[in-house]
């Protein structure tokens, strides 16, 4: 037993059920590790390799539809980078990511005018110490990060009033959170006492 699982198991996180067996003791949530689709890991791995030196954050505004009440028909891909890479990587990817509307850094208007109900991909600036995560060799959005995002971007307009604090509340029950982490990014959004009442009003 490798020395992680050690500590999982004597920390009570995971119990041995056979030889080289091992399960999350109950009552124990999981962490959140999304699927990383083909496209995905197609349009990451080709924009990395054309700007090695920017930082990169790739998922989709459907992973939070686990979570909600009334599910959406709903397909857009939302590609984050650093302030100054944003453009170039905008003119780049739109060749890349075909049968999508792209844009970049869309207002509300611009969301609901030329990619609400299409097939879409949103360039838009990856805000500092954001909390990303690494599955696949591929850089996507952490739980703590989706949560906060859907409170306040454009594109998850869908995702307000009580089906928000289904969101919330069901990503609690399924998933390990990170609630200081939250917070921290909430706080580099502005959005730090907003979330802090959703926290509280929802979550454990």
């Amino acid at each position: 037993m490798d020395t992680e699982l050690q500590q999982m198991v004597a920390a009570g996180t995971m119990e041995r059920t056979g030889h080289g067996l091992f399960r999350l003791c109950a009552g124990v949530k999981p962490p959140y590790t999304p699927v990383i689709s083909p496209e995905m890991k197609t349009l990451f791995s080709g924009i990395s390799e054309r700007y090695p030196y920017a930082g990169f954050c790739i998922w989709q505004a459907r992973v939070v539809s686990s979570f909600m009440q009334h599910v959406p028909s709903i397909d857009v891909m939302i590609l984050e980078t650093d302030r100054t890479a944003a453009e170039a990587v905008y003119e780049d990817v739109r060749d890349m990511a075909i049968g999508r509307t792209v844009l970049l850094r869309p207002t509300e208007k611009e969301y609901r005018l030329y990619a609400s109900g299409t097939p879409s991909l949103l360039v838009k600036d990856l805000i500092s110490e954001a909390p990303v995560i690494s599955v696949d060799g591929v850089f996507t959005a952490s739980l703590e990060k989706i949560l906060v995002d859907v409170t306040i971007v454009p594109e998850f307009e869908f995702a307000r009033g009580s089906e928000l604090f289904t969101i919330y509340e069901n990503a609690d029950q399924m998933y390990r959170i990170g609630k200081k982490t939250m917070l921290r990014y909430a706080a580099r959004r502005g959005k730090k006492e907003e979330i802090k009442k959703l926290i509280e009003s929802t979550m454990l």
